[in-house]
C-alpha cells in the first residue's frame, strides 16, 4: 500500500512534468514538449486529424497547424487535479491559451485536456493526452 508521502511525491513529479510540457508548449521549444510522452502516447487533439498514434506522429503535425505568433503565447494550467497510484496516474484541468498574430490580432481559448501516465522504469510518462474544446468557446478577438 503507497504511502501518503510516496502519494505527495508523484503527485509532485507529476505536477512538475506537466508545467514542464506547458512551459516548451507556450515557449515554441518544439523538443521539448514530447520529452515526457512515451513514443507510442495516443494525443487526442483539437484540430485534425484529431488523434494521432505516437510521439512522431504528433510531432511531424506541429507545423501544419501550430498558429504562428508574435511572441511567446499563454498556455496556463488552471484547476489541475492528479490522482496517483503506484505506477499509473491520471490528470486533467483546464489550458488558457493565445497570442498575438503577425497581423496584430489576438486570440484565445479555454481548452480541456486530460492525462493518463504510466511510471515506467522509475520515470513518469504520459501514454495518454485528450485535448478538446467546449463548442461556442472558440473566441478569436482584437
Amino acid at each position: 500500500m503507497p504511502s501518503d508521502i510516496t502519494e505527495m511525491t508523484n503527485e509532485t513529479l507529476i505536477r512538475e512534468l506537466l508545467e514542464k510540457w506547458a512551459d516548451a508548449t507556450r515557449l515554441g521549444n518544439h523538443d521539448e514538449v514530447l520529452i515526457s510522452h512515451a513514443s507510442d502516447v495516443t494525443i487526442f487533439d483539437v484540430l485534425p486529424p484529431l488523434k494521432y498514434e505516437g510521439a512522431d506522429a504528433y510531432r511531424q503535425s506541429w507545423d501544419e497547424w501550430q498558429p504562428t505568433t508574435e511572441s511567446p503565447g499563454l498556455f496556463e494550467i488552471h484547476d489541475l487535479k492528479i490522482t496517483t497510484g503506484q505506477d499509473v496516474a491520471f490528470a486533467h484541468c483546464f489550458i488558457q491559451c493565445g497570442s498575438i498574430q503577425p497581423n496584430g490580432m489576438t486570440f484565445e481559448d479555454w481548452v480541456r485536456a486530460t492525462f493518463c501516465l504510466c511510471k515506467l522504469e522509475g520515470r513518469w510518462l504520459v501514454t495518454h493526452q485528450h485535448i478538446s474544446m467546449p463548442i461556442g468557446n472558440q473566441s478569436g478577438s482584437s
